[in-house]
């Protein structure tokens, strides 16, 4: 697979790395010329110095031949015209974008770019992993836009525990899609009872995982 990456930071610099290694054609492009030569001094990896809103600089990278291109810029707003450069002018066939602020992410996807991988996230989610006793994991991004996945434990003293499925009220377009018991994983039903610990796997409109962990996790 040939991938042009947009970003010799340390991001760009390790996904290079990883990328090759790993059997890929890679050309990095980026503005700081030393960044360049210590990449391709390093691993061997063609680079580009340029800026990668420039299309000339995009086009020294063979990029009309792109199977992928990341954006990994310092600045959301550079990663989303290279992106938009990509996919419109080089008709590149897939393009992914790393963004710092949260608020940006729905402006990438009403634009066009295939991956979205917004840091912040990315972060949180792994933290909220590596707390004991954290109640709510963001699984992922849903390929619809607006909607999540996310994981809930049920706590002992919880308002839903002993109820039915069924009496569980939820936020509209909000739905449990897999109940974890401790026997095993088993598909949600009217009538099936939530107990302590039990892992809940729902589906949320984005901004509306605080109203579900209240809903999951409230006590009476």
């Amino acid at each position: 697979m040939y991938i042009v990456i947009v970003g010799c930071s340390e991001v760009g610099y390790h996904l290079s790395k990883a990328l090759l290694a790993s059997g890929h054609e890679v050309v990095v492009v980026d503005k700081d010329a030393d960044r360049c030569r210590l990449l391709s001094d390093e691993s061997g990896i063609v680079t580009v110095h340029g800026d990668g809103t420039d299309e000339r600089a995009l086009r020294k990278t063979g990029i009309t031949r792109a199977d992928v291109l990341v954006a990994v810029a310092g600045r959301d707003e550079s990663n989303l015209v290279i992106c938009q450069i990509s996919k419109n002018i080089f008709q590149v066939p897939r393009t992914m974008a790393l963004i710092k602020d949260p608020k940006n992410e729905p402006i990438f996807h009403v634009l066009g770019v295939d991956v979205v991988v917004n840091g912040i996230r990315q972060i949180l989610a792994r933290f909220e992993e590596g707390v004991p006793g954290q109640p709510l994991i963001h699984l992922m991004n849903l390929r619809i836009q607006g909607l999540e996945l996310v994981s809930v434990s049920v706590p002992n003293d919880a308002a839903i525990v002993g109820k039915r499925l069924r009496e569980v009220e939820l936020p509209p377009d909000c739905f449990i899609s897999l109940v974890v018991k401790k026997g095993g994983a088993e598909l949600p039903s009217d009538g099936l009872i939530l107990e302590p610990e039990d892992e809940l796997v729902a589906v949320t409109r984005t901004g509306q995982e605080q109203v579900v962990y209240e809903i999951l996790t409230g006590v009476p």
